[in-house]
């Protein structure tokens, strides 16, 4: 996938403007201290990601359609191994469990990317 393509940067948590500054101060889809924590301004371009009180907010309401893409297909597929294997409806709980442990930290800074690439628009030089 090309570096200036806009699913990419999202996935990569870089700036919605010049592509390039990150968005938060540890990047990284999987980090565990300082995990929403972001800086004021992009380094490269000095884009403000201080856009308005609570304007981060509305990134809770971007991640229920993620956490619906990703977590109704696996219940679907935990019936299919059910049937097929047989397994136990409490080991399958106990694994998807897991699962959304482990993809909650990746689920909310994508979120927040999301939010501001709908948001500030690529400007090629990567100036204001």
């Amino acid at each position: 996938m090309k570096v200036t393509t806009k699913l990419y940067n999202i996935f990569a948590l870089k700036c919605p403007r010049c592509y390039k500054g990150n968005l938060f101060t540890r990047p990284g889809l999987f980090v565990f201290k300082s995990i929403l924590k972001m800086p004021e301004r992009c380094e490269h371009c000095n884009q403000d990601f201080r856009i308005e009180p609570g304007f981060y907010s509305a990134a809770l309401w971007i991640s229920y359609p993620i956490v619906l893409i990703l977590f109704v297909p696996m219940i679907f597929f935990g019936f299919i191994l059910k049937e097929t294997y047989s397994l136990s409806l409490e080991m399958m709980l106990g694994f998807f469990i897991i699962i959304c442990f482990g993809l909650q930290i990746p689920i909310m800074r994508i979120s927040r990317a999301l939010l501001l690439h709908f948001t500030i628009y690529y400007v090629a030089s990567g100036n204001k």
